[in-house]
């Protein structure tokens, strides 16, 4: 459904996700959305925290590839109606644009990361 080479922007805004749509990520990744999605710790090459300029943890979202496939997934069959898991899969990790949400646990840094 989608062309290979076209641009699969990525929002994840909580004003437009649904009960069903969580709901549809956890049944497809195993674990809800928002422990795949919460910023962790950033752990040195000593195994101790990272902690910034104030002596607060750094912290780091990693996205799994199942998780980012379930993203794109439920945020695309919104604009595009029959957008499936297999189209998600099919995305090129080249063509993926992450987009911030203006507010929220969205936001740019969370999402490059």
């Amino acid at each position: 459904m989608t062309n290979a080479t076209e641009t699969v922007s990525l929002r994840v805004d909580p004003d437009v996700l649904t009960i069903g749509d969580l709901e549809d990520f956890e049944e497809v990744v195993g674990a809800p959305i928002y422990d795949v999605l919460s910023p962790r710790p950033v752990i040195g090459p000593d195994g101790k925290k990272v902690l910034d300029e104030k002596g607060r943890p750094e912290l780091e979202t990693k996205i799994p590839t199942k998780a980012l496939k379930a993203l794109i997934w439920i945020t695309q069959r919104a604009e595009k109606p029959g957008f499936s898991l297999d189209d998600a899969r099919n995305v090129r990790v080249s063509a993926l644009e992450l987009v911030a949400s203006e507010d929220g646990p969205g936001n740019a840094e969370k999402q490059n990361a």
